[in-house]
């Protein structure tokens, strides 16, 4: 509203062809306003309007006069012009930042300016996704640099909404990474320094569960070089180690680093403790209890929806279908939090659990519903679609085989997985896993 009403002063200052500064500039636009205009207002209502009395929020009435005098129908008409005014600077700003070969403060200052913005993230993600593909690392770096004023948060810091705003950046970047030819994405590893926010900003948001074999898995190499921060060494061991796991090499390694006195994120936290099921039964061959009891515990204070979303892939590897029905009964309120989009990939993680409980239990009405829910297909570049999409694959082919047992959709289950196991390189789904899981 502040920045309309700005603007209709401007129009005005424009229109007369000079600045309204003095009370005598007041009483000339009042006498050409009632000339003007079939109803005018006051002449105090405009020294009110140009700060020549205490004034307070200015009345529709006063607004649609001055819009009036201006050319326009009403103030409605005046901020619709205004608003596509400004929408387009945005947009010729947006282009030109995009193509710029340099970027100079005053752009910067801009840029920062249109953070209030609902549409921030998407400039942001559009200028990011154009200086990736020209190869412009200088660019990058000066949008990636740790600074006090940063460039992707609104306000600077990790709260809850920033987090869901950073999601949509890491998910718009991430999918142009995927299109990168190595000879590119090699090219962006100075951005994997901690001078910068590339790593914790787009590569630990968006988990490439596809590309574990590709690019993501090349920055996550070399971070193991790179990353001393005791969090960071912990998220790209794990990834490490998870891959070997998927990939079916059998040199995954039993992973237990100390996090007594860390803090972590929900996610990585339920990560640690998947890893930690799959050594535990893989690696060390002994029952799973004292894992599940430690998982049982840590959730107690953890953002459950986001924690366990690690651990049920996990489960279903060692097929353990009675702690995925009791971890599913006990924390379902928390697991099935549906408040915004960011629960695509946990909701289809425990959609695909539940199904593979109840054609273990032979509920297949019941599986048949939990599938019926999955939403996978809602976004193939989500970075879970293609690892989630062979769990679902599995509980398809089971159920299929189990009730109808159509040899066309058995087929067409069959080649699919084959395509997705080829897609991300993950061995460990093999065809006896699909075909003969139960």
């Amino acid at each position: 509203m502040d920045y309309l009403i700005s603007q209709l002063k401007t129009e005005i200052n424009q229109k007369l062809g000079f600045a309204v500064q003095r009370q005598a500039d007041v009483k000339y636009l009042h006498e050409q306003i009632t000339i003007s205009v079939l109803n005018p207002i006051g002449f105090n209502t405009l020294r009110r309007f140009f700060g020549f009395l205490p004034s307070a929020e200015p009345q529709f009435k006063t607004l649609d006069v001055l819009s009036e005098f201006l050319g326009y129908k009403s103030f409605s008409m005046f901020s619709e012009f205004v608003n596509k005014d400004e929408k387009w600077a945005r947009w010729t700003f947006i282009s030109d930042f995009e193509n710029t070969n340099s970027i100079s403060s005053e752009m910067l200052e801009r840029l920062l300016e249109l953070k209030p913005q609902p549409d921030y993230n998407y400039f942001i993600s559009v200028i990011i996704k154009s200086f990736i593909r020209r190869e412009r690392i200088d660019l990058l770096k000066i949008l990636f640099a740790k600074s006090s004023q940063s460039f992707l948060f609104k306000k600077n810091d990790i709260s809850y909404e920033e987090a869901l705003e950073i999601i949509k950046i890491a998910y718009a970047v991430g999918g142009v990474l995927r299109t990168l030819p190595k000879t590119k994405y090699q090219k962006l590893v100075p951005l994997l320094s901690d001078k910068y926010t590339f790593k914790s900003n787009i590569l630990d948001f968006y988990i490439d569960y596809s590309n574990f074999n590709g690019y993501y898995g090349f920055f996550i190499e070399n971070r193991i070089l790179i990353d001393k921060k005791p969090q960071d060494q912990i998220f790209v061991n794990l990834i490490s180690q998870y891959n070997l796991f998927l990939s079916g090499a059998s040199t995954f390694k039993i992973y237990s680093p100390d996090i007594s006195k860390l803090q972590l994120y929900p996610a990585l936290y339920g990560r640690l403790f998947g890893y930690s099921l799959i050594t535990t039964h893989f690696k060390q061959k002994i029952p799973i209890s004292s894992v599940i009891n430690q998982i049982e515990k840590a959730a107690e204070t953890q953002h459950v929806s986001v924690f366990f979303i690690e651990i049920f892939p996990a489960l279903i590897f060692i097929k353990a279908f009675d702690e995925i029905q009791y971890l599913i009964y006990k924390h379902k309120d928390g697991l099935f939090e549906t408040d915004n989009w960011r629960y695509y990939s946990t909701q289809n993680t425990y959609r695909i659990s539940l199904a593979l409980v109840e054609i273990k239990n032979k509920n297949y009405d019941k599986a048949e519903y939990h599938l019926h829910l999955v939403t996978l297909d809602d976004s193939i570049t989500n970075s879970y679609y293609a690892y989630l999409k062979l769990f679902y694959l599995i509980a398809s082919y089971q159920l299929e085989q189990k009730t109808t047992n159509y040899q066309i959709i058995l087929n067409e289950i069959h080649n699919e997985y084959l395509e997705l196991v080829h897609l991300t390189g993950f061995k460990r789904f093999t065809l006896s896993f699909l075909k003969k899981y139960f």
